[in-house]
């Protein structure tokens, strides 16, 4: 329940706070579902902020983490050392299934690839999305794993 309570105060603080900045693409937010999945597609997202398993992860400045989701049910993205892309599908009630991530084999700075396995991860449990505006949240059913995003170049 803390958990919820937690991902609750963090949607809502990344929500509001992203109402106040110029530029909002669309009013309010919204679960992102099988019908309104264009809201996402085609936008590079930014993570600014990661929560696993109710604990948060420092982020390394060195670590840029991007995902895009394309409008062919493809997800691509960075993970601070190599490039990733995955499968991604949303139902109609909202729920987000992700199937095996396939990334590149660079090699790089030993914590910025540990924040890599950790971003992926995180990725790949979640379960839902709530977009506003440049704004997107990525989450587990429980709570316990937050992913914020804000839309690049914002």
């Amino acid at each position: 329940m803390k958990a919820l309570t937690s991902l609750g105060v963090l949607a809502l603080a990344l929500l509001a706070g992203c109402s106040m900045m110029g530029g909002a693409k669309d009013s309010g937010p919204a679960v992102i579902t099988s019908q309104n999945i264009d809201r996402v597609q085609g936008r590079q997202w930014e993570l600014k902020k990661l929560i696993m398993d109710s604990r948060e992860v420092v982020m390394d400045l060195d670590a840029n983490m991007t995902l895009t989701f394309g409008a062919d049910g493809k997800a691509t993205g960075f993970g601070s050392v190599n490039q990733f892309s995955t499968t991604y599908s949303f139902s109609q009630d909202g729920k987000l299934t992700w199937t095996r991530i396939v990334t590149t084999r660079r090699a790089g700075p030993p914590e910025l690839m540990q924040k890599e396995r950790v971003y992926l991860e995180a990725l790949t449990k979640t379960s839902r999305a709530i977009v506003k505006g440049i704004a997107l949240q990525l989450h587990s059913d429980d709570g316990a794993t937050a992913l914020p995003f804000l839309e690049a170049g914002q």
